[in-house]
């Protein structure tokens, strides 16, 4: 899996790209090398601040499914793809056979590695999730109970009630992140289900 950072979210972060690696250089080059171009091993990724803790968007290139990371210290961030696989596991959590194929899914992809966003589809869906459901972390408050942010319901009510577009042969479709995700679960792991 490659996440496509921010250059805010790398300097905060101090992440290294591929060529600034000193060790598993090759094993990171050789993900990147195989899994670039297949939208469905894709996330982009950005910074946001919400009550001045770091949080992080990411967002399924394929599918615009979108997950909300709040207070994520440097240190956790080499925990990414253990939480993006608990949040997909949370989501789909009535579908047995959904939770199925997303277990093919990480197997297909066991490994994350980062890299320099530049998808310009991918920035204006992180952009506009941010600004449009996110109200730049503001929407937020609305789900803190007895001071806890509640961010499964947030990750649960972008994916499923927060309607996106996306142009596929010069026509724009419209569609929910998650029912779109499963979609192409099914499309591409579900053949022998």
């Amino acid at each position: 899996m490659i996440i496509y950072t921010t250059k805010l979210l790398r300097d905060r972060y101090k992440l290294n790209m591929p060529e600034e690696c000193i060790n598993n250089t090759d094993i990171i080059k050789a993900v990147i090398e195989k899994e670039r171009g297949d939208r469905m091993l894709e996330w982009g990724a950005k910074l946001f601040y919400f009550d001045r803790r770091k949080c992080i968007q990411l967002s399924h290139f394929a599918s615009k499914f979108t997950l909300f990371l709040c207070d994520i210290k440097v240190k956790e961030l080499s925990n990414i793809g253990d939480y993006i696989c608990g949040y997909l596991y949370d989501i789909f959590s009535d579908d047995e056979n959904t939770c199925k194929l997303l277990e093919r899914y990480f197997m297909s992809t066991p490994i994350v590695c980062f890299d320099k966003l530049t998808d310009k589809s991918a920035i204006s869906t992180l952009n506009r999730t941010q600004s449009d459901f996110a109200f730049d972390g503001y929407r937020f408050y609305d789900y803190i109970e007895n001071g806890i942010l509640k961010t499964r319901q947030i990750n649960k009510e972008v994916n499923t009630n927060w309607l996106v577009t996306q142009k596929i042969d010069g026509k724009t479709i419209y569609f929910y992140p998650k029912e779109r995700f499963r979609e192409m679960l099914w499309e591409r792991y579900g053949d022998n289900e």
